[in-house]
């Protein structure tokens, strides 16, 4: 295997995706660091929750950026960078290799139009989180969205009622990041008022390891249902040993599969009209809660492992550079 000089760039911390990255690549080898250009605004509930494994570009830290910038041999821009810095990036590097990386639909926040005109960067490789994004960018190569998490289990026991985690990142409403649905908070709010489940939902945004904590605790996550798709969310439950439920349709879990042997994951798919149904069935079944909690542990461990995920980033670097 090659060994490069990585350095991810990305204009907010994209909920700590590229850091981990790059951590993930340090630790295979690669020089990698990740570049934040501006954290989530400072009077935000995200705010300082997702820098762990990054360097914010500040006055103080631009020398040493720059220095990492000239040493690149890959330079890897999540979703948009502004015409400056590509700029700058420009002027220091023109060996390199860029890669360009989306994690958001388009004509939607924050990524209303195709941003790759407007950098003045020209681009090796084109890539787009392996969800169900793909279906909006059909000549971008899919990539795996990798959980840096230790998989665990907690299993559902005789008599535990169900516990189910549900914590949607925001309220807007758009085509593709939608993330709320009426049904299913009206679902979720009368089985806890009647005492039939008891629910993990924090009243604000926590940070991502403290949610992940409260998820092992659980025994049931609850993605999105309201777009077709599926998000982090679904892939952090599998880690967590829950049963997922989310909308994903058949496009989005082929492109997972395609990472995984052509295995689709078991994702418990639900819509708003039958919510309540599928909900239910777990609330009633402390053995169909532990076969499906199994089953996810299981998917997880088999292939989404950052260990094996990793490859395939390495693959497409090492083409780049075959000639």
């Amino acid at each position: 295997m090659k060994y490069f000089n990585i350095v991810h760039i990305s204009l907010t911390p994209l909920v700590a995706a590229p850091g981990k990255m790059a951590k993930l690549q340090r630790e295979f080898g690669h020089n990698a660091c990740c570049i934040v250009l501006n954290d989530y605004p400072s009077k935000g509930p995200l705010a300082n929750k997702f820098l762990d494994d990054s360097i914010l570009f500040t006055k103080e830290m631009t020398p040493f950026i720059e220095n990492s910038i000239r040493q690149a041999d890959i330079i890897h821009i999540h979703n948009n960078c502004p015409i400056d810095k590509a700029q700058l990036i420009n002027r220091l590097n023109q060996k390199t290799k860029f890669i360009y990386h989306v994690h958001s639909p388009l004509r939607e926040g924050p990524l209303f139009l195709d941003r790759t005109q407007d950098m003045g960067i020209v681009f090796d490789d084109f890539l787009v989180v392996g969800q169900h994004w793909p279906k909006l960018y059909p000549n971008y190569k899919p990539v795996p969205n990798i959980i840096f998490h230790t998989p665990s289990i907690n299993l559902r026991q005789k008599g535990e009622k169900l516990r189910i985690a549900y914590s949607p990142t925001h309220q807007h409403i758009g085509k593709w990041t939608s993330k709320h649905c009426q049904e299913l908070n009206d679902t979720i709010n009368s089985l806890s008022s009647l005492g039939l489940i008891e629910l993990i939902r924090p009243e604000s945004p926590v940070h991502p390891n403290t949610l992940m904590y409260m998820r092992r605790y659980c025994h049931l996550t609850i993605d999105e249902i309201a777009t077709g798709g599926y998000h982090q969310v679904s892939l952090e439950g599998l880690c967590a040993g829950n049963i997922v439920i989310n909308g994903a349709d058949y496009f989005g879990k082929k492109v997972l599969a395609n990472f995984c042997e052509n295995v689709d994951p078991p994702f418990i798919h639900a819509h708003s009209s039958n919510i309540a149904e599928v909900i239910t069935r777990f609330v009633q079944s402390e053995e169909l809660t532990r076969e499906w909690q199994t089953k996810s542990l299981e998917y997880f461990q088999k292939y989404l492992l950052p260990s094996r995920l990793i490859h395939i980033y390495n693959a497409i670097y090492e083409k780049l550079y075959e000639n």
